[in-house]
Parts: structure tokens; C-alpha cells; sequence
């Protein structure tokens, strides 16, 4: 379902224990105050990771389940990285989904769902449905009220997840300041010039297939003077994360992805979907591109902006 459609979402079921497929760690973090309104009563929302979850022991969680709250409150687990959870716990829990009127809720929260997890059959499976940049410009239009076309470039050039795009937006909103609308102007002098510089700006541009913001980050490094095969060997790099990790994202999750191309856990899931983008017969393709341009930059003089321009064109745009 839609998140919008989630924000009416009531339990009508005896359930203690759901699963919410989330893959947007804003939505997820937003979904907390929707959780507390499902159930009938108090709820108070608590968020941990499934390891210090499974350091619980069970009977501990069936006494909080059994006992109803003193302070008129009953609580709600929220446990973030739950595809990770031990088959032993996930049998144990099946027991507190069938105890009457529980004073405990338990919300294993997971960035996808595998037809190989066992909770499918166990518990009632909440999903969200991932965003696509329609819903994220929509997204930004709405809580900040800025103009459609605004809104679409900095999706554009931001991605389509939601904690990146407020951050932005609060700084957008900082320099313009009280009373002016943001501009493109604004979102090319906040975002493109101010930022470019950041780690994994052409990394997430690749990612996102996002021409524009890939010539415009590998152009800047080139400006500060950084070697043209030092620029694309940070390419190539990226080029062959994606390849290993669209051979591994059917299988494993984004996290156990993101850990064997050596990306960073915050950005697994953004890391993923960027895999999903590109077909086998592109990423072919690219490698050829890369060689090319290797070959250009070490036997020749080539111009080296468009060189890399008319590349990063072939590797983002290309029909798979």
C-alpha cells in the first residue's frame, strides 16, 4: 500500500506480532506515531535493532504481554533489521501472537520480504510500496509547499529517499530565507556547487542514473584539479559495486549486499535499488565504455570534460 493509505491504517485483527515491509527509513521513523493509533488504548512506540531485541528473553516479553501497564500504557517494539532475526525467536513470538488482550505489540520492521522468510506464513505482512519519484515530488510539494518543477529537480538531483530530500530542504529553506520561494537557482547553488564535493556524490548519481548530477560532480572534481584517471577509477568502481551487487540483491538483503561491495550500511538500501535500475547487458556494455576512455586518457590527449561526458551519457541512459 501507499503510505498516505497506511496513515488510516487500524488493526482489526488479535494480532501482537506484524511485519512491516518499509525500504524508506523516513517513512519508517514516521510510521511510529501510526502504529500507536491502530490499537485500541495507550500505546507508547519504542524502536531497537533486532540484536538487542533477541537479548530479551522470552519470558520476559510473554510477562509484559500478560501484565497490563500501571502507568495506563501498553507498549509497542518496533524492531528495525528483523530479516535477521533467528528462526528460534521467530517461533517464539507465534506464542505471544496468541495471547488475549496483550499489553506488548511487536512490529518486525525489514527493508523487503522474501518468499524464503518464514514470517510470511506466521504473521500479518504490512507493506509499503517502494517510492517511486512521483510520490517523493509529491512528497516534497506537500510538506514544503514548493512549485512542481522545483520539486521534481531536486528529486532529480537528490534521489527519491526521504531523509536526504528534507535535510535539503531545510537548508534550502535556510538560505532562502522567510517570504521567497526556492528557485532552481537556489537548489544549484545549495546543492550542486555547495555539495559536490561530498563522498559519495558521483557514486549515488551513477546509482540513481542521474546524468545531469554525474557530469556535473565528476565535472567539479576535474575542476578542483583532480587527475582524470583518479575520476574514473572512482567510476569504475561504482560500475563494478553494481555489478556484483545485481547478482547478489535476488538473494540477500541490502545490508548483506551492501557489506560485500563494501558500502556502508546507511546506504544499503539506496545501494540496492540503484543495482535494480541497470540490466547485465548495460553494465556490459559500460565496462567497455570505462576501457575506452582508460585507454583515450593513458595513450592520448582527448578533451577530457567531454570524454567523460559523452561516457557518463552511454552508462546512464543506455537501453538495457
Amino acid at each position: 500500500m501507499r503510505f498516505s493509505d497506511f496513515r488510516q491504517y487500524r488493526s482489526r485483527s488479535a494480532d501482537n506480532v506484524f511485519v512491516f515491509v518499509c525500504d524508506d527509513d523516513f517513512l519508517i521513523e514516521e510510521s511510529r506515531g501510526i502504529w500507536t493509533g491502530a490499537f485500541d488504548g495507550n500505546w507508547l512506540a519504542e524502536k531497537m535493532h533486532v540484536k538487542e531485541f533477541e537479548e530479551i528473553e522470552f519470558a520476559r516479553l510473554m510477562d509484559d504481554a500478560l501484565t497490563p501497564s500501571l502507568f495506563a500504557q501498553n507498549r509497542i517494539l518496533l524492531v528495525m533489521n528483523a530479516e535477521k532475526m533467528t528462526k528460534g525467536r521467530i517461533e517464539e513470538l507465534s506464542g505471544l501472537q496468541r495471547v488475549a488482550i496483550s499489553s506488548l505489540k511487536v512490529v518486525l520492521i525489514s527493508g523487503n520480504l522474501r518468499p524464503s522468510d518464514g514470517w510470511m506464513k506466521v504473521f500479518p505482512i504490512v507493506g509499503i510500496d517502494p517510492l517511486k519519484p512521483a510520490d517523493s515530488v509529491r512528497w516534497v510539494m506537500d510538506r514544503y509547499g514548493i512549485a512542481p518543477e522545483i520539486a521534481r529537480y531536486l528529486v532529480e538531483n537528490v534521489g527519491t529517499e526521504l531523509y536526504p530530500l528534507h535535510n535539503e530542504m531545510e537548508k534550502l529553506r535556510t538560505f532562502a530565507g522567510e517570504g521567497r520561494p526556492i528557485t532552481i537557482r537556489d537548489v544549484d547553488e545549495v546543492i550542486l556547487r555547495s555539495e559536490r564535493f561530498q563522498p559519495y556524490d558521483l557514486d549515488d548519481a551513477i546509482l540513481a542514473r542521474n546524468y545531469r548530477k554525474s557530469v556535473q560532480v565528476a565535472g567539479a572534481m576535474l575542476d578542483d584539479g583532480m587527475e582524470a584517471l583518479l575520476v574514473l577509477s572512482r567510476i569504475v568502481r561504482v560500475w563494478r559495486q553494481i555489478f556484483i551487487g545485481k547478482g547478489l540483491v535476488a538473494h540477500q538483503s541490502a545490508k548483506e549486499v551492501a557489506a560485500v561491495v563494501g558500502m556502508p550500511p546507511f546506504k544499503a538500501s539506496e545501494f540496492v535499488a540503484g543495482c535494480r535500475k541497470y540490466e547485465w547487458k548495460q553494465l556490459a556494455v559500460g565496462f567497455r565504455e570505462l576501457l575506452n576512455l582508460d585507454r583515450a586518457l593513458k595513450s592520448s590527449s582527448p578533451d577530457v570534460e567531454a570524454s567523460f561526458d559523452v561516457m557518463l551519457w552511454k552508462l546512464t541512459n543506455q537501453a538495457g
